[in-house]
């Protein structure tokens, strides 16, 4: 690792690709709860496919925007196989079995652009306790050092748990309506 890599604070995965310091931790929730986080990887596949199989079946609408009642394994693949530049993600781990997923955000940037593409999904047991907004404060500090700065999120308008997470995150946004679904633009730098 260069010394310009250890000033900023990044390490290198097995892959290459860098990983800042701040892609694992633990965030605190709305009751005191303290949930571990850190960034995907393929090992993660099997573990994936279980939260998804835990999702209720709104959650996956919501989610997936129709019927998916399993996660194949390539579509898992695809998911936990990130490149940490362009693609990457965060998972929450359950803190009394913390082999297993209990939350996920991602971007996935458009092109060799400043934009991504923003999901998330959050086990429906955990749902309404902060950990979503919790866990996407995170991967936006993460996007900011991959040099995203602007979220795009498609949600369905009755998500209303989405809706009000994106503007909980008190940034710059632009909703446009089209096809039945909510195009949310959030600029990841406040205005000053």
């Amino acid at each position: 690792m260069e010394a310009s890599d250890r000033e900023e604070g990044l390490l290198v995965d097995g892959a290459g690709a860098p990983l800042a310091q701040e892609d694992s931790g633990s965030v605190e929730l709305l009751d005191g709860t303290h949930i571990s986080y850190r960034a995907i990887v393929p090992d993660n596949t099997a573990a994936l496919q279980r939260f998804h199989h835990r999702l209720s079946e709104h959650s996956i609408y919501l989610r997936f925007f129709g019927a998916k009642p399993e996660l194949s394994d390539r579509k898992a693949g695809y998911f936990t196989n990130v490149d940490a530049i362009n693609r990457f993600a965060l998972v929450a781990l359950d803190p009394e079995r913390p082999e297993e997923i209990i939350a996920v955000v991602s971007f996935d940037r458009e092109g060799n652009s400043e934009r991504a593409e923003y999901a998330a999904a959050v086990e429906d047991r955990w749902q309404g306790r902060g950990l979503g907004l919790a866990l996407t404060r995170r991967l936006i500090e993460a996007a900011l050092k991959r040099g995203i700065r602007v979220f795009t999120g498609v949600v369905l308008p009755e998500n209303h748990r989405m809706l009000n997470l994106l503007r909980d995150l008190n940034l710059p946004e632009r909703l446009r309506y089209e096809e039945g679904v909510e195009y949310v633009e959030i600029e990841l730098l406040p205005r000053t």
